[in-house]
């Protein structure tokens, strides 16, 4: 019998409540090494303003919230007090998840709790924000670049995509291991021979400064196990500083399976 598990990504595009506003503000300052004052000029808003409304603990209007998540850039759900929940869901009728998935659990549960700490709870609107922003080029990108895997453009007699870049806290690092230094060749005869051909579908029928948003279902071997899952992948076309084309790709897990 399946045993599923679900994933719970609820991102705010409001504050959660009011009384949390003029601490995520603090806060983010914090992250960003910047003084309150230094925030409102990056931000173009009223320093005396926006110090009285959290010395007083009056209403900050969305505008304000939206401005300094521009200028300091962090996505909005850091103002956000929803969380991720990543874990099993109860059935009864099944045998109990092994160690092996509670594991893997507990480390998505953990980290979403640190990149939320971090202001790092990024969603596939955020990258896309970002990419009209920056005219699809990779500029102003360290908040995202541990995050996402960059590819070069596939050539023809590739097993796969060469990755340019891998980034530590990527879903292909965090779930099965993968980084620049991969043999291919290896790393894919992991998964389903359909996935593999997908994959590289997609990444054939990338074009610049155009995207795409797909569910993606997985079959791959981890630890000596099966994993069976899906994830949400958004791929685009991308120009390094210098002009040169690259592919970027940015994926969310949706859900794993447990047979």
């Amino acid at each position: 019998m399946l045993q599923a598990v679900k994933t719970c990504v609820k991102i705010s595009t409001y504050v959660e409540t009011e009384a949390m506003i003029p601490d995520k503000i603090t806060h983010l300052c914090k992250l960003k090494n910047v003084t309150l004052r230094a925030a409102c000029q990056a931000a173009g808003l009223k320093y005396s303003t926006l110090h009285a409304q959290i010395a007083h603990n009056r209403p900050i209007p969305f505008s304000t919230i939206d401005k300094l998540s521009r200028a300091l850039n962090i996505p909005l759900s850091f103002f956000s007090d929803q969380q991720p929940v990543f874990q099993f869901a109860p059935n009864t009728a099944g045998p109990a998840p092994d160690q092996m998935m509670l594991t893997l659990e507990r480390s998505f549960n953990e980290q979403s709790k640190a990149l939320i700490n971090q202001g790092i709870n990024i969603s596939i609107d955020d990258v896309l924000d970002w990419l009209v922003h920056v005219d699809f080029r990779l500029t102003e990108f360290d908040w995202l670049k541990d995050r996402v895997d960059i590819y070069h453009p596939l050539e023809e007699g590739d097993i796969m995509a060469q990755p340019f870049a891998v980034g530590k806290q990527s879903l292909a690092a965090q779930l099965l291991g993968f980084s620049r230094e991969t043999d291919l060749k290896d790393y894919y005869e992991r998964f389903d021979p359909d996935n593999v051909a997908q994959i590289r579908l997609s990444h054939k029928a990338i074009e610049p400064q155009k995207y795409t948003v797909t569910d993606q279902p997985f079959v791959a071997q981890k630890n000596g196990a099966e994993i069976r899952g899906s994830y949400r992948k958004l791929m685009a076309g991308v120009r390094d500083t210098k002009g040169s084309p690259f592919t970027l790709v940015f994926c969310r897990l949706i859900r794993i399976i447990n047979e």
